[in-house]
């Protein structure tokens, strides 16, 4: 059978025996919702932890506009409510999943903000979540469906270059309306959710972290952009998390290789605290992406050439890196991108509701411990290799040493402990790690400013 008889065969299979709807699962009122968790929503939820969490849908038709502008007035409405402060989280879904009611992924985002609000009450910060919704699950039939890759792979695209943009820059003005607003907003992308998030914001990000280094590089006078802060790089928000993201590792490597950069001709660019902005987990589990993106890709990319390229690291290394291999595997499956070790969790604790108390200010103590041994052994004092250990979680987190010790890029993989797969969104451990390296405003930005005058004077 040819290629094109063959697919022709696909596509009548599609509509003849179960294609997904087309049109918004959420009308009108049910755009927005206030829920509260209970244990028939989150298993194994404790008692004590239950609030009351708004929730925003806006839905993205196939062709990367709007399902129902009215959707997008409510959304920014219930961000933009007086309070003392909003968190807002931000999640665009992935393959085989939608906006409906029954979907899986809405079930966890929920319980998820439930354990983020936990977090936060004693802040007095109010959590919101919106959820992005788009035709993630375009064929019912079980074993058919895995032969929609290409088709949302290119959906998902469309989907991040078109009114996406738009959403997420009015939200961003909505939320932090300067950027030392004490609001926080993060922005989480899954599978094909993190290629809609990366291909509506990535360049945003990359031109951020860009001007702002060259800023702190320059002492520019005035601000690169609008939620430029003094003395550090900002991207989208707060926080940009791209979880088991479908997307080739090509496309992150500017960014890498631009960073690298900046702090190969000044190790000293970034603040201690420079908090990350944008990070990438894949899970050692997810075969989705490790086994058959690359197949996938694979095929697709029959006829491409490639050749090998190097990145020049800030202490005097160089990474080889293979295009072919870049071109077939996900981003965060190069393990020579990798910005620190595994994380893993050493011994499982159950969920009560709470995050273990972590001082806001561990990043940059981690840092300077790491000096105070370089100087001890004779090294060269960087900072660069240092580790943290939560210890009431379980969990160690290690720079590798190939970046800077405060780079605003993460790469990492992750232990099936916390992410055991491809499909769970993030373990209550990681939404409270997540929680930390977001940072708190009112902490980092007087750090931004003193590291701000240590460059000025060195200069």
């Amino acid at each position: 059978m040819s290629a094109k008889r063959w697919l022709a065969c696909v596509v009548l299979a599609q509509s003849a025996l179960g294609c997904a709807p087309q049109g918004p699962h959420r009308i009108g009122n049910d755009a927005t919702e206030y829920v509260v968790a209970d244990s028939s929503l989150c298993p194994g939820l404790p008692s004590v932890s239950r609030y009351r969490i708004p929730v925003a849908y806006v839905e993205i038709d196939e062709q990367g506009s709007f399902q129902d502008r009215g959707q997008v007035d409510r959304a920014l409405t219930l961000a933009a409510e007086e309070r003392k402060s909003t968190y807002v989280v931000v999640f665009v879904h992935g393959w085989f999943h939608n906006a409906s009611q029954t979907d899986e992924n809405v079930r966890r985002f929920k319980c998820a903000l439930n354990d983020l609000q936990g977090i936060e009450r004693n802040s007095g910060s109010q959590v919101v979540g919106i959820y992005i919704g788009w035709r993630g699950r375009s064929l019912e039939i079980p074993l058919l469906r895995y032969l929609t890759f290409w088709d949302r792979k290119n959906t998902s695209e469309e989907i991040g270059r078109g009114s996406l943009v738009e959403f997420l820059m009015r939200l961003e003005r909505v939320v932090k309306p300067e950027p030392t607003s004490l609001n926080k907003l993060m922005l989480v992308g899954h599978s094909f959710g993190a290629s809609a998030v990366f291909n509506s914001i990535g360049q945003i990000v990359l031109a951020r972290f860009l001007l702002d280094a060259e800023k702190l590089a320059s002492d520019k006078a005035t601000p690169a952009h609008s939620q430029s802060r003094p003395g550090l790089v900002s991207a989208y928000g707060d926080l940009v998390v791209l979880v088991n993201p479908a997307i080739e590792a090509t496309r992150i490597v500017p960014f890498f290789d631009a960073l690298s950069e900046y702090t190969t001709k000044r190790s000293d660019l970034f603040s201690p605290a420079q908090p990350p902005r944008l990070i990438i987990l894949s899970s050692e589990g997810d075969q989705a992406t490790r086994k058959a993106f690359p197949i996938a890709r694979a095929f697709s990319t029959i006829f491409e050439s490639y050749k090998s390229r190097r990145v020049r690291t800030p202490y005097g290394t160089n990474i080889e890196l293979r295009e072919r291999q870049l071109d077939w595997q996900t981003m965060g499956n190069v393990a020579d991108l990798y910005t620190h070790d595994h994380l893993k969790q050493a011994k499982q604790t159950s969920w009560n509701g709470t995050c273990p108390s972590v001082d806001r200010e561990w990043l940059s103590k981690s840092v300077d411990e790491r000096r105070a041994e370089q100087a001890r052994r004779g090294e060269r004092e960087t900072g660069a290799g240092w580790s943290k250990m939560f210890e009431e979680a379980g969990i160690t987190l290690r720079h590798r040493g190939i970046t800077v010790p405060s780079n605003p890029l993460w790469i990492m993989a992750v232990g099936r402990e916390l992410i055991p797969d491809h499909s769970t969104i993030a373990s209550p451990v990681l939404i409270c790690l997540f929680d930390e390296l977001l940072g708190d405003p009112a902490v980092v930005n007087p750090e931004g400013e003193r590291h701000l005058k240590i460059l000025r004077r060195s200069k």
